[in-house]
């Protein structure tokens, strides 16, 4: 588990949130009847720098040179700070891999000032709701600067953890 490397990762962290969002896409499709327009991978690309320091981070888990995993932090002002992308590729889930994402992703939130972290996730990913339960995490009401539409929101739950 590393921070990605600017450029030099950018196609691989990019594959891995298309991957991400298609798969989300298509669960949002087989649970609600919902049809998102699929992700545009260089409209991915583009976004990455979203997550740069200083006030962000993308982060990267392979093993053995295969990707496994990204996450993302992003500042959102203010003391606030917002975990966005987490994902593991379905063979290396059950390993405990988003769980070291999610405190990593915590830890480095924290060290760049950041009070308050929030986040958010579709309604049919309960395994991701008690693992950010776990956490401190607490449902809130959507918040200012989420990306989730307001068409989408009652399919959606919001966090936040402050402290």
């Amino acid at each position: 588990m590393r921070e990605a490397e600017p450029g030099s990762d950018d196609e691989v962290v990019a594959a891995l949130m298309v991957e991400y969002m298609t798969w989300a896409h298509g669960r949002l499709h087989d649970e609600y009847g919902v049809d998102e327009p699929p992700a545009d991978p260089s409209l991915v690309r583009q976004s990455l720098d979203n997550y740069r320091r200083p006030a962000g981070m993308l982060l990267l888990v392979e093993s053995a040179g295969r990707p496994l995993g990204v996450g993302a932090v992003r500042g959102l002002g203010g003391g606030v700070a917002e975990i966005k992308r987490m994902y593991v590729v379905p063979e290396a889930r059950g390993l405990h891999i988003a769980s070291g994402m999610l405190d990593k992703l915590i830890a480095e939130a924290t060290l760049t000032g950041a009070k308050t972290l929030r986040l958010d996730t579709c309604r049919f990913m309960t395994d991701a709701q008690g693992l950010y339960r776990s956490r401190g995490f607490i449902e809130r009401e959507p918040y200012e600067g989420t990306e989730i539409p307001p068409r989408l929101q009652d399919l959606w739950l919001f966090f936040e953890r402050t402290g």
